[in-house]
Formats: structure tokens, sequence, C-alpha cells
């Protein structure tokens, strides 16, 4: 009887007792991430070509207790390595756990290793050869506080390489934790299966070698047994003669119907069907190229069965606020021609899992490498959406209407369509080309977080609708109540840069990475006048941010531009946006400072000036803190001192109900002009309270 360790993903403990129970397998200890059982040699070599959960199998060579380094090096020393491998064959020693005596993995590898090759030299003056990528034998220790399993990996390769999957995705899941989640589902043989999401076809695959009866180590071709010296080939060849066998009686009996796949990617469908084609079950797997928009049930309504699918989320693919919409247009469709399916996803991430609007009747949790995983289970029961007409999708298409032909007019490619016009929708919806950006202002407390979140799923998929934008298309960004200017910090690490044009001008932004993207779309009048203003002017953007005023002022005709903004980050992305415009001669200056401390310093003077400081800022880098309402004056002080005699300063805010004191600027000796109307455009005429603008000037 041999002493068998199999390993497998954590989480799937479970379904692997189960597995190797019905081989035949005697069940001694289960563990977080493998199972210890006893099986004869035909066990070994079934539990190798049959297991989809295990991702290693071993067997024990030896189990003993340690007191100190000296028992590890003896008692491996006392194993006979020669009745176990050849001494022309190459090997690799892994060593995992850690106690007082051996606190380096990598030490306790070594120890093991100069026991085993010390002994081979003894016996033959030469030794075996390490190999770290391709061994012939792999030799795997585990420590359990002072107890040492040494054991023979019989696997080789990880039991999860099928050797199907030649073509794979960004991050595909490994195909034993594909085989997991397919039995998890409450999929049977009976009902048809599909994916909407499928990628390289894994989950499809794994299923179709399920109900095909195929093995899973069936067209494996290296395994780390053969190099052992009790390996029993006529076993093996029985085993893999019975494989085969089962899968011709079993493949005949498969509809090709049962299996189906969609994804908006052609290149990644034909990858999934070569990958099907590779393991045998392109015949009865249909991949087919269409996006999660246009699925539609084309079965008979009598007939039923299971969406399966693996959706992207944000650790393995795309940013969690980028994939909102697609978890939201699973939910809808599931319900809109689904009814009485079932329905199961993988996800690591419960938040995006939220948005498909469904409560799971069932849930497993799994690791899926580093990533904690949840995979829930939902019986579709609803046949209508719930997301019928409502007073959100009226005003969307109000606004669309009135503003399409002016942007189109005036080539304008990121503008407002929405700006929180109605109590119970309060969202901004900004439109960036062919992609759309939500802002949701946390709702208060008093209001019912389901009623609130259930409104914001409605906006999307009608925003979604209304302005036909692909689902991936859709950034949702949640902006919390604050006083630190927290828009200005870095969410992500996309670096997802884009061009967009906005009358002559063009500009990067970054939709993604940042809860501001690169682009404020309300000073887009105030932009276009500092351009008209500009020509032949010495131009100073003061909270410069992205620089884009200064595009406007360059293209323009400025005898020159400085740009201060405090963030070195902004300082390059106004380079990139100058740069983009063909600004890049050596007039245009670009100052990374306290914009509060250099206008006390410089002693340059200007014609044209242009800020729009922050309302609050308390950033380190700053010597004392900043108050719009508190400090504006003092700014006004310093301002004066640097701008020419005929010079003019815009001065602009978007601090609510924020005013200029006339009376105190006039006894500075500048004049001042609300220039708000003026400025403010097509897109942001509701917010009169909120964005302010006027022009300043010396009173002569």
């Amino acid at each position: 009887m041999n002493y068998l360790f199999a390993s497998t993903n954590f989480g799937t403990e479970k379904l692997l007792e189960k597995e190797l129970l019905f081989l035949g397998a005697k069940i001694l200890n289960i563990k977080n991430g493998g199972i210890y059982f006893q099986g004869n040699d035909i066990l070994l070599y079934k539990s190798l070509m049959w297991s989809r959960i295990a991702s290693r199998i071993f067997i024990c060579i030896k189990k003993f207790h340690i007191d100190n380094i000296d028992d590890l090096y003896r008692n491996v020393y006392s194993i006979n390595w020669s009745e176990i491998f050849d001494v022309n064959n190459t090997f690799l020693v892994n060593f995992k756990g850690t106690n007082d005596i051996i606190r380096n993995s990598l030490f306790g590898a070594l120890k093991i290793k100069d026991a085993i090759v010390d002994q081979f030299k003894k016996k033959y003056s030469f030794r075996p050869n390490i190999n770290l990528t391709k061994p012939d034998i792999r030799i795997r220790s585990f420590l359990f506080n002072y107890t040492i399993h040494i054991m023979l990996d019989l696997s080789g390769e990880s039991l999860y390489k099928r050797e199907y999957r030649k073509f794979c995705h960004i991050t595909p899941i490994k195909e034993n934790l594909a085989a997991a989640i397919v039995l998890s589902s409450q999929w049977d043989k009976s009902i048809p299966m599909i994916d909407p999401m499928c990628g390289s076809g894994t989950l499809l695959i794994e299923a179709a070698m399920i109900a095909s009866d195929r093995a899973p180590g069936l067209t494996r071709s290296q395994w780390g047994f053969k190099s052992w010296k009790k390996y029993n080939k006529k076993l093996w060849e029985e085993t893999l003669k019975e494989a085969k066998a089962r899968f011709e009686i079993g493949i005949k009996k498969c509809f090709k119907s049962y299996f189906i796949g969609y994804d908006y990617n052609p290149e990644i469908i034909k990858k999934a069907r070569i990958n099907a084609s590779n393991a045998g079950l392109l015949n009865i797997i249909q991949f087919f190229t269409q996006d999660l928009n246009d699925l539609k049930n084309t079965y008979n309504k009598k007939e039923v069965g299971i969406l399966l699918s693996n959706p992207p989320y944000g650790e393995r693919h795309q940013t969690e606020n980028q994939l909102v919409g697609v978890y939201i247009q699973l939910g809808v469709i599931s319900k809109k021609y689904f009814t009485n399916w079932k329905l199961s996803v993988f996800s690591s991430s419960t938040f995006l899992l939220n948005f498909l609007q469904m409560h799971a009747h069932e849930e497993f949790f799994f690791k899926n490498g580093a990533l904690n995983c949840i995979q829930k289970n939902y019986r579709i029961c609803t046949q209508s959406s719930n997301i019928e007409n409502n007073e959100y999708k009226d005003r969307l298409k109000k606004n669309v209407k009135k503003l399409k032909k002016w942007t189109n007019l005036e080539q304008i490619e990121c503008f407002r369509v929405y700006n929180a016009d109605l109590p119970n929708y309060n969202i901004i919806v900004d439109v960036y080309n062919k992609w759309i950006v939500i802002q949701e202002y946390k709702a208060p407390k008093l209001i019912n977080y389901k009623k609130a979140f259930k409104r914001l799923c409605h906006a999307i998929y009608h925003t979604k609708e209304i302005l036909a934008i692909s689902i991936n298309n859709i950034i949702l960004k949640i902006r919390h109540k604050n006083k630190n200017k927290t828009q200005y910090n870095k969410l992500f690490n996309s670096d997802s840069f884009f061009i967009i044009k906005e009358y002559h001008a063009k500009f990067l932004v970054n939709i993604i990475d940042y809860l501001d993207t690169g682009l404020f779309s309300d000073k887009r009048m105030i932009r276009k006048l500092l351009g008209e203003m500009s020509k032949g002017k010495d131009f100073l953007n003061l909270f410069s941010y992205t620089g884009t005023a200064s595009v406007y002022a360059g293209l323009g005709g400025a005898n020159s531009t400085t740009s201060v903004d405090m963030s070195n980050t902004y300082i390059k992305w106004s380079m990139q946006n100058m740069s983009i415009n063909h600004l890049t001669s050596s007039k245009h200056n670009f100052i990374q400072s306290d914009c509060l401390n250099w206008i006390k310093e410089t002693k340059q003077q200007f014609d044209l000036i242009f800020i729009n400081p922050p309302t609050f800022s308390n950033s380190k880098k700053m010597r004392q803190s900043f108050d719009l309402k508190r400090d504006y004056l003092d700014i006004m002080i310093y301002l004066k001192k640097i701008l020419r005699d005929n010079g003019s300063i815009i001065f602009s805010s978007s601090t609510r109900n924020f005013k200029i004191n006339i009376d105190y600027l006039r006894k500075m000796q500048l004049n001042s002009k609300n220039i708000t109307k003026k400025t403010q455009s097509k897109d942001y005429l509701k917010d009169s309270n909120i964005y302010h603008s006027w022009l300043i000037t010396h009173i002569q």
C-alpha cells in the first residue's frame, strides 16, 4: 500500500476528497491545500490520470522527527536513493516550512540535497546533477512543527497542465481550478452550458471533458514517475488504454449544442477553438464572436441550462471601476432571457458581484493564486429586468438630444451629459469620446442603501443604452465629501492615457487612475477665452494642474507661457499636453512649486494670469494650509504686484457660493467684472452657485 499526498488549490479539498474516494482511495487526513491518502499501485496511476482537482500527487518516502539539523541530514542520508532514481538522472529539491531549527526553506532544501549527493558520491564516486527547470526527479519536503515528510513528486509538471491549452487570455485560471468551478456550479451533464465571456475556453473545455469522460491526463507527455525506478510501465499502459477507450465511448454521447462559448474578441475565439481542438473536443463545443450586449437564449423555452462565467475582475484584468457595466449587463441579460436557468459566477470581487443585482443561494470560497475568490450560484427566476422606464432615462434622453448637435458642431469630445439633475439620481455623467465616466456622490446614511444602489445600477444601464457605449468603456467612480482634495491621489496604475479633442486643442486624459481625469470640462469656455486674449502676451497659469489653459494660450499665440503647480505628476502631464499640441519651444516654462510661495517670491511680471485655486489644501508640500474663502485676498495682493499695468487676471473658482469682495479689490486699485455667464458652457448652465469667474484688471 502506498502512502500518498495530493496537493490542490485552497478551497477545493472537499472536491478532491470526493474524487479520490470515487477512485478507491482510503482518505487518511485532509489539510488546507491537500489530502493524505492510501492506495495500491493501480490507484496511484489512476489518480494521476483521472484527478481533475489535484495540482500534484506525491508518494511519501519517509516521515521522521527532528530535534536538530543533523537529524535532517542523517534521516535523508539513510534513504536508499539509488533505489529511487539513477545517478544519471537530474533532480531538484523543494522544501516547505520553517521552525526554530530550520529558519530558511532554502537551507532545508540544501541540507537534503547534500545528503542525497553525498550518498551517491559514496556509492558511485560521482553524483547526479541539479536541474532547476526540468528535472527528471522532483523531491518535495514538508515540515510540520518538528516532523519532516520526504516525498517524491510523481506528477512532474503540475497536473493542471493538461497540455491542450497552447493559447490563453491575459490571466487565465488554471485548469484544475476551472474543473473545480464547473463541479461547484450545480451543472450536470443533462443540461446545456453557456459561457458568455469564455476567453480561451477553459471552463467549457473542462466541462466537456467531464461530460465526455475524457481523462485530464490523457494527452500529457511528461510525467515525473517515468524516471522513478519503481515505475510500473505495464500498469501505466493499462491505465492509459482504459482512459482512451472511455473517451471514445463518452464523446459519442455528447451533444454539440450543449457547450457554447462567446467572446467579443475574435482573436480570443480563434485561440479557444484551437485549445478545444487540442483537447479533442471541438466537435462538441461551439465558439462564437459576440458581445455580451447581444447575448440571447437560442434554446427552446422549456429547456433550461446554466450560464457559467469567470468574468474579468480588477486584480486579474482591468480595474474594478471599469468593470461595473459588465456585471450589470450580465445580470440584466440573465434575468431578461434566461428565466429558470442557473447562473454561476466566479470572481475575486464581491464589490462587482453586487452589480449582478441577484441573491445567491450558494457560495464557495477558493484561492486563485494569491487571490481570495468566491463562486456564487444563483437561480434565475425573475423574468423582468426591473429597469423599465424611469425618470432618469427620460432626462438623459432629453439631455443627449439637446447636446449632441452642439458637441458635434463645436468638435467637443468631452462634455457633461447629466449633472445630478434629479434628486433621486445624484450622479454625474461625463462623455469622453467613446468612454463614459459616471461619478456617484455617496448617499447620506438616511437614504436606504439598497434603493440608492438599485438606482445607480439602473442609471449605469440606461446610460450605456442611450449613449450606445460599450459595456467595457464605462468607468464608475465613487466620490466622498472631504476637504483634502483626494481627487489628486492616484487610485490605480493602469497608465491608460488617450487623447481628447476640444475645439482646436488636444489633451491627454486618464479616466481610470485618478478621481479626476486631467481635464476639467467646466473650464472649457474660460480656456477658449484665454486663448483669444493671449496673443503676444506673457501668460501665467497658477495651480496649472495638467496645463490645459497653457495649451490654449500657446495655441493663441502667447509670447510665453509659465505653468506652476506643486505636483511633479501634473507638471509632466502639462509638458505632454503641450507636446501633443506642438508647443515645445523654450518660451514655454514649467515650474514645480507651491503657487502661494512662488507668487510671493517671483520677480517676473505677466500680461495675463489665470488662477483656479482649490477650495482647500493642506498638502505636506505646503508651508501652511490653504482655504480659498479665507486666503484669496492675500493671493490678490501678490497677483497685483506681478500683473503688468495693462494686464488681466482671470480668477475662476468651483467653490459653492464663493464671492469676491469687490469693495476690497477697489481699495487695492483693482477692478473686477463677473464673467461667469460668459464662461459657462451649455452642459453646465445648472450650476450657477458652483462655477464662478471674474475678469480683474488695474484701475486706470
